[in-house]
């Protein structure tokens, strides 16, 4: 057998493999010996076929999969054993790879294009720096937030007559041209808003109805929703016809929302375990929650703001037509070229973030990388009291084993711990820039880093 290896360019190159007969030879034979001995045909003993017969019903089989296997196992060798940092892995050569013969020819060439990963060298440091926005809650966002609390920790009234405000509980009818009920027609009982009407004329007809009276209206005309429309009818995907028709729909109850009152009574059902007395303590303590819920986002904005300054800083070059090539191979049929073109910087950002990550993992460890023993720990929390350490548990590791079998779930623990674990490497290497911003100004940063 004999390998060798064409540089194309700088990230590219192609692996030529000659096969001679002496590769594959021996291992055929014996394959076709051990068929001989299993196979059973009339007229003749058990194992006593000959073999002339035996390699003409398996023997071109035997010898594509023994070919295949040789090829395989010789490419993924010379890869490990020459140190060839490949991305992705290595894809037939189009132009040079000719039909093979497998009836008459005894040697074979095979070619295969590979990318060749950049070289280059990166580590972190401070000269390297970094946003870190930290969420600061206003009084804009705090008033919003004690607004929502009211609402949620309201009271509702039923009074006699609705007003704008009000929502309505009752039931719609299907009516056919004549205005009357449709036998068989369309049914349900739901609720909506009164302000929800975007048609003034159908709103105005609401405002002072009560229990038991009725308003024939077009839902469609008078919400201007289609999605809104289809639930509150409890329509199918099917029945979208059922959407120009007119409707009768009968008052059940009027439905008044009552806001709780900022007192001590709300600040205790918000927070029952701790001593809020005042309007004032419940407004920090309300803003520290707030505050607290951004940081999760703040920590996964850092991260990804310093990827984008790694990927930025290297400037890699990648062999881009074979990585589309790659990308469209790799994921057998369930992507398209033109969907890997349209999408191919976000790729392109993947493949070079990948790489720096090895660096990060080869100059830093476990500090860089989640292991599997991170992964498991991370379930066993749940089965351990805060503070004490974990005693080996059958049933425990029976349950992680169970829960680690579904493998979104442990993607999604696996990115969470990432996200923890570069967020501290980054903060103690390079230089973190503190900038604090509204909840409003943060939604359109990450936004924009979105697209």
């Amino acid at each position: 057998m004999n390998i060798s290896q064409e540089k194309k360019d700088d990230l590219t190159a192609i692996i030529h493999i000659n096969l001679g007969e002496e590769d594959y030879i021996e291992s055929v034979n014996k394959q076709l010996a051990d068929y001989r001995k299993k196979t059973n045909m009339p007229g003749f003993r058990p194992g006593k076929v000959p073999i002339g017969l035996v390699k003409k019903m398996y023997g071109k089989n035997i010898l594509v999969d023994e070919v295949n296997k040789k090829v395989s196992d010789a490419l993924n060798n010379y890869i490990v054993e020459n140190k060839i940092n490949v991305l992705g892995y290595p894809l037939p050569n189009q132009e040079k790879n000719v039909t093979i013969d497998f009836d008459n020819q005894k040697s074979f060439d095979f070619y295969f294009d590979i990318a060749l990963a950049p070289d280059f060298e990166f580590t972190l440091s401070e000269e390297i720096t970094v946003p870190y926005y930290k969420v600061k809650v206003g009084k804009k966002d705090l008033d919003k937030a004690i607004e929502d609390i009211k609402v949620r920790y309201g009271s509702e009234e039923y009074p006699e007559k609705a007003e704008e405000t009000d929502g309505l509980q009752g039931k719609f009818t299907e009516l056919d041209d004549e205005g009357n009920p449709v036998e068989g027609g369309i049914e349900n009982t739901t609720y909506f808003r009164i302000e929800d009407l975007k048609l003034k004329t159908i709103k105005n007809k609401f405002i002072g109805k009560g229990s038991g009276d009725a308003v024939d209206f077009n839902p469609m005309n008078a919400f201007k929703d289609e999605a809104k429309v289809m639930s509150l009818l409890n329509l199918k995907d099917d029945q979208k016809d059922k959407l120009s028709a007119g409707y009768r729909f009968t008052i059940e109850k009027v439905v008044r929302s009552k806001n709780a009152e900022l007192n001590e009574e709300l600040f205790k059902k918000v927070y029952p375990e701790e001593e809020v007395k005042t309007e004032e303590d419940f407004r920090k303590r309300i803003a520290e929650d707030l505050e607290k819920h951004y940081a999760a986002d703040s920590e996964n904005q850092f991260v990804n703001d310093a990827i984008e300054e790694f990927v930025k800083i290297t400037n890699l070059s990648i062999p881009d037509e074979f990585m589309k090539r790659w990308l469209v191979e790799s994921n057998e049929g369930k992507i398209t070229a033109e969907q890997v073109e349209q999408q191919y910087d976000s790729y392109a950002k993947s493949i070079r973030w990948s790489l720096i990550e090895g660096k990060l993992i080869d100059a830093y460890g476990d500090q860089a990388q989640v292991t599997e023993e991170d992964i498991r720990n991370e379930v066993r929390k749940y089965f351990i009291q805060p503070g004490t350490e974990y005693q080996y548990n059958q049933q425990v590791e029976d349950v992680v084993n169970n829960i680690l079998s579904n493998p979104e779930e442990k993607q999604r623990i696996y990115s969470s711990l990432q996200n923890k674990k570069l967020s501290s490497l980054f903060k103690e290497k390079i230089s973190v820039k503190e900038e604090k911003v509204s909840p409003d100004k943060f939604i359109e940063i990450i936004s924009n880093s979105k697209n």
